[in-house]
């Protein structure tokens, strides 16, 4: 289902599923948020978002998948000082609508669009 107006990269029905684990999608999303600066401040936000926290391998591992996958590329080389590919653009938004449209359990309570544009995941992007 695609919510008109929205900016949501449609998955054919051929296609395969963008591939994220959870926390791939949060650390993709609090980047392209600006949300965290350190590792320190990535694992406090990942904590607070889900009520438990995520290990600094686990972290590591997050990250590698997500450059692995080119989602994300580092922008100074400095601490986590990273902005979103187009890639990783494409695959939060198509990752963060489908999560919104699943809790909603498809009965359009919730307006994915507007809840995808309070996302911003632009503000992140590469330049």
């Amino acid at each position: 289902m695609i919510v008109p107006g929205a900016d949501i990269l449609a998955i054919e029905s051929g296609d395969p599923f963008p591939p994220a684990q959870v926390l791939d999608l949060a650390v993709s999303v609090a980047i392209g948020r600006e949300l965290a600066t350190s590792e320190e401040e990535m694992l406090a936000l990942i904590r607070q978002w889900f009520l438990r926290p995520a290990s600094r391998s686990e972290l590591s591992a997050s990250l590698a998948r997500l450059q692995g996958k080119g989602w994300f590329q580092p922008s100074s080389g400095e601490g986590l000082d990273f902005c979103l590919t187009e890639a990783g653009v494409d695959a939060a938004t198509t990752l963060s609508g489908g999560m919104i449209r699943m809790i909603d359990r498809g009965r359009g309570n919730f307006k994915t669009a507007f809840l995808l544009q309070m996302l911003d995941l632009e503000k992140g992007k590469c330049p």
